[in-house]
């Protein structure tokens, strides 16, 4: 099949069984994007219920007729579909449409994504582990740490919410790290602000810290170049929350974070990361992709090696949202295996 004569021909959602991938929890994904082409299907999922729905009702129609190998010209036709209001959730869409139609371009072509993003892809990635939802203070908060660094990742995350001072904050953080035996990372989860952040940077241990993660609500070019200016000892991290991909480049190259965290679907696709994995590169910032999106950030990782560091894994989430996927991609010693078939390499259970 000559792939510039292939056109999408028809995009649908479908929602998963319960009874195949179930059963269901609050914060479960239900849902995935279906592409279809020449009798071959793509998809990517789990999706949420909101994107799907602007999948389905207005994007999924735009992407209808458009060549399938043509992954920058159905960006800008999404994008111009979204009109100037398609930052959040209609980025949201946009990503995991164009994650289905790699998906896709893969199937027919008979190579991993990961083979058509690169000419010389690695078999494995790196992997670091999260779990954010650990109340770091309850009592088996520290066997918990020990067990995750045991298991052999680049490093792990944890969260550090605000609502205490900047001492016991600090604090917290020198002991998650006491137990790792190892720097560690940490997420604000957007619940700090600039004197917050300012009063917690002197208190870190230097040595225990590798960065924060979205200490700020908002990634807001003005209030991170503010905050490297009043605090910029404090290793920043941020990414997954950018507004707009237009900010990438600008961000990295005025607020100069210790980590680049964007996440695939999020953000806009696979074919959009490969202009943010550039101006990282050009911004010489690690970048290190969000959990979120695994499987497409998986395949991003490996295609660029020299610009993507470690890739975020969900210890809690990850497994849960693989339900929905026919086969795992799980962890070793640190490191998962690029899947080798084709497409995004694990068939998706519609």
């Amino acid at each position: 099949m000559d792939l510039a004569d292939v056109v999408i021909d028809r995009v649908r959602v479908v929602e998963f069984d319960e009874r195949v991938v179930g059963p269901f929890e609050r914060g479960d994904s239900r849902y995935a994007v279906v592409v279809e082409a020449g009798g071959v299907s793509g998809a990517f999922g789990p999706v949420d219920e909101l994107p799907a729905a602007l999948v389905a009702t207005s994007l999924g129609q735009v992407a209808v007729g458009h060549a399938v190998a043509d992954h920058e010209g159905l960006l800008c036709r999404l994008l111009a579909a979204l009109g100037p209001h398609g930052a959040g959730l209609g980025r949201w869409a946009v990503g995991a449409l164009d994650c289905a139609v790699w998906d896709l371009h893969g199937q027919i072509a008979g190579r991993p994504v990961a083979a058509l993003l690169s000419d010389h892809p690695v078999g494995e990635v790196p992997v670091y582990a999260s779990w954010l939802s650990l109340d770091l203070r309850s009592s088996p908060a520290a066997d918990a740490v020990k067990d995750t660094v045991g298991e052999g990742f680049a490093f792990t995350k944890w969260s550090l919410r605000g609502g205490d001072d900047a001492h016991k904050i600090a604090g917290l953080a020198g002991q998650v790290a006491g137990w790792a035996g190892q720097h560690v990372a940490v997420d604000a989860l957007g619940t700090w602000d600039q004197a917050l952040a300012v009063e917690i940077a002197p208190l870190l241990p230097a040595d225990c810290v590798l960065w924060v993660e979205d200490p700020l609500p908002r990634t807001d070019r003005t209030a991170y170049t503010q905050l490297r200016e009043r605090a910029g000892m404090l290793p920043v991290a941020f990414g997954e929350r950018l507004p707009h991909a237009e900010e990438a480049a600008s961000m990295l190259e005025h607020c100069r974070p210790a980590a680049f965290t964007y996440d695939v679907a999020w953000c806009g696709g696979i074919t959009e990361a490969r202009t943010w994995m550039a101006a990282a590169y050009d911004a010489s910032v690690p970048v290190h992709l969000h959990g979120r999106a695994f499987l497409p950030a998986v395949h991003l990782a490996a295609a660029f090696p020299h610009t993507a560091a470690a890739v975020e894994y969900q210890v809690v989430w990850e497994p849960r949202r693989q339900r929905a996927l026919k086969g795992t991609l799980a962890p070793d010693r640190g490191h998962v295996q690029l899947p080798d078939g084709p497409g995004l390499g694990l068939e998706v259970r519609w």
